[in-house]
């Protein structure tokens, strides 16, 4: 049965295959971002977590505005060109890709550095948080990841992303565990979590230029990153309005998931920010078996749509829901029951107040699980703007959701927020994703 499983041609099998490879990452990232947590938790309590948190979550909103996701253009445009056995266009994709990425977290890292002491003066941010923003925005904007990332899913090597995306949870686990023994202090937390962002990138473009199918082998790799300037590429405009549309999407997510950190700590209190957290860290654990999912099911919906093979394309999908819809009834049970002593065994009983939320929350991350197949769905069918536009109603209702329903019951509200914004965004990417579906039937 394993031997029929590792070589079917079967849609879902393939998805399954290359979900197995992320799957190792992620399952690994899981059990070790819980220790991490753990000893941040306990090292820096309720207060010291919250401040950690908010510079963390801003210094991530920084990276989603300023550090291009390419990785989802290079696998949409870059799939057909390999499947045509086109090295020599890919390649021009990639150095595409690799420009944009690099220009924009260049950018980034010279506004942080110009504009950082004037906002920490109007937060009153203390020098050893603004020093440890500075570096740990500069280590995560220059983080050249995403660029690797979809060269290597593009050429279906799966296992050696997943080797690279390791990299960050098991660095920030050995730092950690060294700054137990040296003196742990937000400013070493926040240096381990942006050295982590460098090693992952370094060692995935190892693994590009290490590829022997890859166009990123040494001479390659070497042109790309000495050619850092626009190459003309044909069908640039769709390119480009893909990789806008994309990134508004991953801007919006993020927002979603950070911004809300920063309202519930300026509104709320920092203690309050870090119980939000810290039960939307253990959501986020879930949140990785959706990208376990998605992404190797991007890249087979984009190859089934690209050859035009819409009755797969359509099997895979309803089977992937179906999937979906069971896994997720199983976690959000198993944290019902378990929930609670997870919490108090991983960060003590100052903490066990995320429970309430760390159920909204759950409950918000697996409606994403149970509907992880439409927005690939959308992206693979060229409709990544209207993916966007959904991205954009759902944050408009959690931002009129947060100013209701914060000043009413606080922390738990805003958990509230989440779970109804969730609702929105699954009820319209379903609509949407219906309409593509019955546009394939005709």
């Amino acid at each position: 049965m394993f031997h029929r499983f590792k070589t079917s041609d079967d849609t879902l099998a393939r998805v399954g295959r290359n979900s197995a490879w992320l799957f190792s990452s992620k399952g690994v990232s899981a059990i070790l971002s819980l220790a991490y947590l753990a000893i941040v938790t306990r090292t820096l309590g309720p207060a010291g977590f919250g401040v950690f948190i908010l510079v963390v979550s801003a210094g991530q909103m920084l990276a989603a505005l300023f550090r291009v996701q390419t990785w989802q253009a290079i696998v949409q445009f870059g799939t057909p060109l390999l499947a045509k056995n086109d090295q020599a266009g890919f390649r021009q994709l990639a150095k595409r890709g690799l420009t944009i990425e690099t220009v924009g977290g260049v950018l980034a890292c010279l506004l942080l550095y110009f504009l950082l002491p004037a906002a920490a003066a109007r937060f009153g941010l203390t020098t050893e948080i603004e020093q440890g923003l500075l570096i740990y925005g500069f280590f995560i904007l220059l983080a050249i990841r995403s660029t690797p990332t979809g060269i290597l899913r593009a050429h279906d090597r799966f296992r050696d992303n997943a080797l690279g995306e390791t990299a960050v949870p098991v660095t920030r686990m050995a730092g950690a565990l060294v700054l137990v023994a040296i003196g742990p202090s937000i400013t070493g937390f926040l240096i381990i979590w942006g050295i982590s962002e460098l090693v992952s990138t370094v060692l995935l473009w190892v693994l590009v230029w290490r590829s022997d199918n890859s166009p990123g082998q040494r001479d390659d790799i070497e042109d790309e990153i000495d050619a850092i300037q626009p190459m003309p590429l044909k069908g640039g405009q769709s390119f480009y309005g893909f990789l806008a549309a994309t990134n508004f999407s991953h801007l919006l997510t993020t927002t979603r998931e950070r911004f809300v950190v920063i309202i519930v700590g300026l509104f709320v209190g920092a203690s309050a920010a870090g119980l939000f957290r810290l039960a939307d860290q253990l959501a986020n654990s879930i949140n990785r078996l959706t990208e376990v999912f998605a992404r190797p099911m991007f890249a087979e919906l984009s190859r089934l749509y690209g050859q035009s093979e819409k009755a797969e394309l359509q099997s895979l999908f309803f089977r992937s829901l179906r999937i979906s819809a069971i896994s997720g009834a199983v976690i959000f049970t198993v944290l019902i029951l378990a929930g609670k002593h997870i919490i108090y065994i991983m960060s003590g009983p100052e903490f066990v107040d995320a429970y309430p939320l760390l159920l909204l929350l759950a409950g918000a991350t697996i409606i994403g699980l149970v509907a992880v197949g439409l927005e690939p769905l959308l992206q693979a069918a060229h409709r990544a703007a209207g993916a966007f536009v959904i991205r954009l109603l759902s944050l408009t209702v959690l931002g009129g959701l947060l100013y209701w329903l914060l000043p009413l019951y606080g922390v738990q509200g805003a958990a509230l927020a989440m779970l109804v914004s969730a609702v929105v965004t699954a009820f319209l990417l379903l609509l949407m994703g219906s309409k593509v579906l019955r546009d394939l039937r005709k």
